[in-house]
């Protein structure tokens, strides 16, 4: 952006002596009079075109002491997920006292540092910072207003208002920002194409402009994509760039950028350390799939064409076939447990080709753990060898590492979707040193202490950028996980209050990646997951409706998969953030608690 440092020197004095003059009043943020002021509050509402009573999040920008949320909060829309934002610590400061409960923070959008990520909203309004250029020129009033709108549009996921003053007037006022409209469309054509339209028909001397991201609803409303919700089913929180800096500057410093650099070792030994193993013991990787892969090659080689078979659960994430493909076995999709919603050692012995099986490979569904005693008899009884894909299940297995990591290899997703998360990434957890080491060897061309590819292998090793995400994710990650079970202790107190309260699912049962929602019957869960579309609330089908529902594995060898078939369609994962408000979740519980029409 453009230097703006005698705008904001302007316009800041003229706020600040207004506050000082008026106090918090209508006057004390440059509106004439509180009818004025409220009038304007309910027409950049008007961008709201969520069905009536969804919960959405709407940003405030320039919210001075946050009247607008008073507004909010008078009118009844109490499911309004609030953040207000001000460049006045002054304004801030006073919202925050009237509204100790709200978001609020100050900003400056204009400085390059500042991460725009917080403003992500549906909706974003600009309510008056427009109108007033006081001594400042038409040319660097524009300046400020087109670099601001192009500034914050990336983080609006649903539509945006701002207001300046209108052409159409007796006369203009000097210190006042007169727009041509048509200059004002094609500022907003080039962001939103034909999806904008203006108001000039409440009165005052100016319009309104509202830009939206999709085209807006027609005249027979219908239920709306998860993916554009207001109320997403996941919203991952990764380290801030504050948190990154001094890992961003060591890599700077030293130009390691990948081959088992310094921040990947340190981020090994931090979560050996975390799950209570020695050194060596932890072997990072480049995504979940990546660790799989890499824990596969270590413990079973590549498949042999007598033992072809990989067996898994159909009840899991695509990702684990695609694993076992590349390391060329063959997936046998096996049904799973009703209560533990994992495979077991009997339904794989029990299965009609489990001659033929060369490896097992089995899932901690939704982040649940599995123990490694009944998997290690197995593998000593049969000679068969078994991975573990523990994708979501650090938070859990951390906090009893005795129970579910040993001689079997357990691979961890650290994708972004996960609680744990570092973008993208993963890893593998073993007591077994000598195993360990094979990963590592797997993960890097097959290469061992020199230059040799002396193993069946891929590159699946982890860069020193991910490294410093899950270093600055590591130091944050008590706090964040308190967030998340916090969230689950909300999810089950409103849950607790209704008929469904045995319905859900949430940490320490499953991991704290999910929240999950397990209808009766397949028809009362297609009619819940309409109900959330239609409110705007998102959900999700976390394994769809299994492995073998999936175009490239419906042909895909398989036992019977009763419960598989049965469970899957059932479990329904409802939105999750480690800043979920109890507000909001009140409201999709309410959501899934209505009677169908």
């Amino acid at each position: 952006m453009s230097d703006l440092t005698r705008v904001h020197e302007v316009l800041d004095a003229v706020r600040a002596d207004a506050l000082l003059k008026h106090g918090d009043t209508a006057a004390g943020f440059l509106w004439p009079n509180e009818l004025d002021w409220l009038t304007r509050f309910e027409v950049m509402l008007d961008v709201v075109e969520t069905a009536p009573g969804a919960p959405f999040t709407l940003c405030d920008f320039a919210c001075g002491s946050g009247e607008l949320l008073g507004y909010l909060r008078r009118s009844g829309r109490s499911h309004v997920d609030y953040i207000g934002v001000d460049r006045s610590e002054s304004a801030i400061a006073l919202a925050r006292e009237k509204f100790p409960d709200a978001r609020f923070f100050a900003a400056d959008v204009s400085d390059a540092r500042f991460d725009t990520a917080s403003l992500a909203c549906d909706y974003l309004v600009i309510n008056g910072l427009f109108t007033v250029k006081a001594s400042l020129s038409y040319d660097e009033m524009w300046a400020f207003f087109t670099q601001t709108i192009a500034r914050v549009w990336p983080q609006v996921r649903r539509g945006m208002a701002f207001n300046v003053m209108s052409k159409c007037v007796d006369w203009e006022r000097d210190d006042l920002f007169h727009v041509p409209l048509d200059d004002v469309a094609r500022v907003l054509h080039a962001l939103a194409g034909r999806n904008v339209r203006f108001r000039a028909d409440y009165g005052l001397y100016e319009y309104t402009a509202y830009a939206r991201k999709q085209p807006a609803p027609s005249a027979h409303p219908r239920a709306e994509p998860a993916q554009n919700a207001s109320v997403p089913v996941l919203r991952p929180q990764l380290p801030t760039v504050e948190k990154l800096v001094p890992y961003l500057r060591g890599i700077d410093d030293r130009r390691t950028y990948s081959n088992h650099g310094p921040l990947v070792l340190e981020f090994e030994r931090r979560i050996a350390r975390e799950l209570t193993l020695e050194p060596g013991r932890f072997t990072s990787a480049a995504s979940g799939t990546a660790a799989i892969v890499g824990a596969v090659l270590a413990a079973a080689g590549r498949a042999r064409p007598d033992k072809p078979y990989a067996f898994i659960a159909a009840f899991t994430f695509v990702g684990t076939a695609v694993a076992v493909e590349q390391c060329g076995y063959r997936p046998y999709l096996t049904d799973c447990d009703a209560a533990t919603w994992t495979i077991t050692p009997e339904l794989v012995t029990a299965a009609p080709d489990f001659e033929r099986c060369g490896l097992v490979v089995v899932t901690s569904p939704l982040g649940r753990p599995v123990a490694q005693a009944p998997w290690s008899a197995f593998s000593e009884r049969y000679g068969i060898p078994v991975v573990i894909d523990g994708a979501a299940c650090f938070d859990l297995i951390r906090r009893r590492p005795a129970d579910f990591v040993g001689s079997i290899p357990v691979a961890f997703s650290f994708h972004a979707t996960k609680a744990f998360g570092i973008g993208e990434g993963g890893g593998v957890a073993t007591t077994d040193a000598r195993l360990a080491a094979r990963i590592t060897q797997a993960l890097n061309f097959g290469f061992h202490g020199r230059r040799d590819c002396s193993s069946a292998s891929i590159n699946g090793k982890l860069s020193e950028y991910h490294a410093a995400i899950g270093l600055a994710e590591l130091e944050g990650w008590n706090e964040k996980e308190r967030r998340l079970y916090s969230v689950a202790a909300a999810y089950r107190e409103s849950f607790d209050a209704t008929e469904h309260a045995k319905s859900l699912h949430t940490a320490p049962d499953i991991g704290c990646s999910y929240v999950i929602y397990e209808a009766e019957t397949v028809a009362e869960s297609e009619s819940v997951a309409a109900r959330l579309e239609l409110a705007g609330i998102g959900s999700r089908f976390w394994y769809g409706n299994g492995i073998h529902r999936n175009t490239y594995y419906r042909d895909a060898a398989a036992a019977t998969l009763d419960v598989t078939t049965c469970l899957a369609p059932r479990l329904i994962g409802l939105p999750l953030a480690p800043d979920l408000e109890r507000a909001v979740i009140q409201r999709i519980v309410e959501t899934i608690c209505l009677e169908s029409p």
